[in-house]
C-alpha cells in the first residue's frame, strides 16, 4: 500500500470516528436542553441519517478532477461547524430555539459528512485501486472509526464536556484536511489552501479559548439563580445554583432535583409513611437517593442499616464532599451505617436476592427508556419478590397535578405485581404537588388496612420532622374530585417491551410546556 492510498483510508477511519462524534455530540446536548430526551435522540440520529443521503446524492453532481479541492475545502468547513455546533446549540437555548438550531447543524453536518466517503472512493480511484476493493476497504475504515467514536463517546464526556469534545472533533476533521492536502500537495494549488488551513487552525484555537466562557454565559441563562457548579459525568450533567444562604438547587440534565428550602417536605412525605406501617424496619434499600436526603430521614430511626444503590458515582462522591450538600442532608453518605455500591439499579436487583424491610425508589422521572424500565411491572416485580414480611416499598411517582398519566401509570404498574398500593402527594412550592406510591404484599396488609394505618400515624411522634405531621399525613392521602382526567381508565401498567409510562411522560409534560 503507498503513501497516498494509507492517507486516504487513514482520513475516512477519522472521518467516520468525527461523524459519529459529532452525532452523539450533538444528541446528548439536545437532550440536556429538552425534557423529552428519547425524542431528542431519535430526531437527531434521523435527521443526521436523512442529511448523510442528501449528502452522497448530492457528490454525484460534483465536477470529476475536482474531488481533492472539494474534499479540503468540506473538511476546512466541517471543522468549523463541528467545534461550534453544541455552543451555538446552548446559546440558541436561550431564545428557546435550540431544536431549530440543533437540526439545521445536524442537517449541515450531515450533508458534509455525507460527501466525505464518495469524494474519497473517487479520489482512490486514481490510485488505481479495482472497485471492488475500493468500496469494501472504504466502507470498512469508515465504519471501525464510527464503531470507535461510539465506544469511546462515554468515555470521552467527563474528561472534556459535552463542548469541547466537538472541538476535538473539528480539529481531527481540520488534521484529515492537512493530510489530504500534503499528501497530495503537487495536484493541489497550496498557496490557497495553506492558509485556508491556517486560518481554520486558528478558528478552532480561538473556539476552544472561547468556549468554556461563552458556554458559561449561555448555560447561566437557562437559570434563573447564579451558578455555584457544574459538572458532567458519564451519566448526566450536575448544575448547582444558589438562591441566597440558605437555599440551593440541584439540577440533573436540566431537571430540578431539588432545592434545600424545601426537599424536606420531599423527602418526609418519601421515607416516613414507610416506617409509619412498619416501625420496626432496620434493613433499609435505597434505590437511587444519590443525594443522601432519603438517608439523612431513614437515619433518624435508630438501629437502621441502609444500603444505598445509585448509578453514579461522582454524584454520590459531590454528596458526601460539597460543603453546603453535606449540611443539607447532614452527612448521611459519610455515615458508617450506609453502603454506597455503584450499579445500574434494575441489574443489581436482578442479582441480588436479600430481603429488605422497606425498599425506597428514589430516582428520577422516567423521560428516558433507561429510565422508563425502572418503572416497569418487571423491575417492580423484582423489587416486590425482594420484600421482607410486613416489607414496605415505595416509590417516588411525578406530579398527579401537572402529570396524572404518568402517575397514574405507576399506581397501575405496581397493582399490576399483585401488591395493595396506596397513592399518596405532597406539596412541595419547588415542583407544586407531588405523587407517590406505597405497596405492601395483601397478606402483610390490604388496601384498607395500609389507610386505616396511614390516617392515624403521627410521624413527628416518633421522629423530629420539619414538615410532616398528622394533619399533613391525612391531606396526603386525599385527591380532590377532577384531579384525574376521566380517559385515565385507558392507561396501561408499563412494560420494558411498552413503556407506557415514558409515553405518558412525554405528552403530559408537553402539555405544560
Amino acid at each position: 500500500m503507498n503513501f497516498r492510498k494509507s492517507i486516504l483510508y487513514l482520513a475516512i477511519f477519522a472521518a467516520g470516528f468525527c461523524g459519529m462524534v459529532t452525532e452523539n455530540s450533538i444528541s446528548t446536548a439536545m437532550s440536556y436542553l429538552e425534557e423529552n430526551t428519547a425524542a431528542a435522540y431519535a430526531v437527531v440520529i434521523g435527521t443526521f441519517m436523512l442529511s448523510l443521503g442528501v449528502g452522497g446524492y448530492a457528490s454525484q453532481f460534483m465536477r470529476s478532477g475536482k474531488e481533492l479541492g472539494m474534499f479540503v475545502l468540506i473538511e476546512l468547513v466541517l471543522s468549523i461547524l463541528t467545534a461550534a455546533s453544541v455552543i451555538l446549540m446552548m446559546e440558541a437555548a436561550v431564545v428557546e430555539l435550540d431544536w431549530t438550531a440543533g437540526l439545521i447543524l445536524t442537517f449541515a453536518i450531515g450533508v458534509l459528512v455525507g460527501l466525505e466517503l464518495p469524494l474519497i472512493i473517487r479520489i482512490n480511484e486514481t490510485q488505481q485501486v479495482a472497485l471492488k476493493d475500493n468500496i469494501a476497504k472504504m466502507l470498512w475504515a469508515d465504519y471501525l472509526g464510527g464503531f470507535l467514536a461510539g465506544i469511546s463517546f462515554c468515555w470521552l464526556l467527563p474528561k472534556l464536556d459535552i463542548v469541547h469534545i466537538p472541538i476535538l472533533a473539528g480539529a481531527i476533521n481540520l488534521g484529515i484536511g492537512a493530510a489530504v492536502a500534503i499528501g497530495f500537495r503537487s495536484e493541489l494549488r497550496m498557496r490557497t489552501f495553506a492558509p485556508a488551513l491556517g486560518a481554520g487552525a486558528l478558528a478552532l484555537g480561538i473556539i476552544w479559548i472561547l468556549a468554556g466562557r461563552t458556554v458559561a454565559i449561555a448555560e447561566q441563562a437557562q437559570f434563573e439563580d447564579p451558578i455555584i457548579f457544574h459538572e458532567q459525568t458519564v451519566y448526566q450533567r450536575i448544575v448547582i445554583t444558589k438562591q441566597d444562604v440558605r437555599n440551593i438547587c440541584l439540577y440533573l440534565n436540566g431537571q430540578t432535583q431539588f432545592c434545600t428550602v424545601d426537599e424536606a417536605r420531599y423527602h418526609e412525605s418519601l421515607v416516613h409513611p414507610a416506617f409509619g406501617l412498619n416501625p420496626s424496619a432496620k434493613r433499609i434499600l435505597i434505590l437511587g437517593g444519590g443525594d443522601g436526603m432519603a438517608a439523612r430521614e431513614i437515619l433518624k430511626y435508630p438501629d437502621t442499616t441502609i444500603t444505598l444503590v445509585d448509578l453514579d458515582p461522582h454524584m454520590v462522591e459531590l454528596c458526601r464532599t460539597y460543603p453546603r450538600l453535606v449540611w443539607a442532608n447532614n452527612g448521611s453518605l459519610n455515615d458508617l451505617r450506609v453502603q454506597i455500591v455503584s450499579a445500574d439499579a434494575y441489574k443489581w436487583i436482578q442479582k441480588n436476592l436479600d430481603l429488605w424491610d422497606i425498599i425506597f425508589i428514589d430516582l428520577p422521572d422516567p423521560s428516558h427508556p433507561a429510565l422508563a424500565k425502572l418503572y416497569s411491572v418487571e423491575f417492580y416485580r423484582m423489587v416486590a419478590s425482594r420484600l421482607a414480611p410486613d416489607g414496605v416499598m415505595v416509590t417516588q411517582s411525578t406530579s398527579p397535578i401537572h402529570a396524572p398519566e404518568v402517575f397514574v401509570a405507576i399506581w397501575k404498574t405496581m397493582k399490576t405485581t399483585g401488591l395493595s398500593v396506596i397513592p399518596y402527594r405532597t406539596n412541595v412550592p419547588t415542583f407544586g404537588d407531588w405523587g407517590f406510591n406505597l405497596g405492601m404484599r395483601p397478606k402483610d396488609k390490604t388496601e384498607r388496612e395500609i389507610l386505616d394505618a396511614l390516617e392515624t400515624f403521627v410521624p413527628d411522634r416518633l421522629v423530629e420532622t420539619k414538615y410532616l405531621n398528622q394533619p399533613a399525613m391525612q391531606a396526603a392521602l386525599r385527591f380532590e374530585k377532577g384531579i384525574f382526567p376521566a380517559n385515565l381508565d385507558k392507561v396501561e401498567a408499563s412494560r420494558i417491551i411498552k413503556p407506557t409510562v415514558l409515553t405518558a411522560y412525554e405528552m403530559s409534560w408537553d402539555k405544560i410546556e
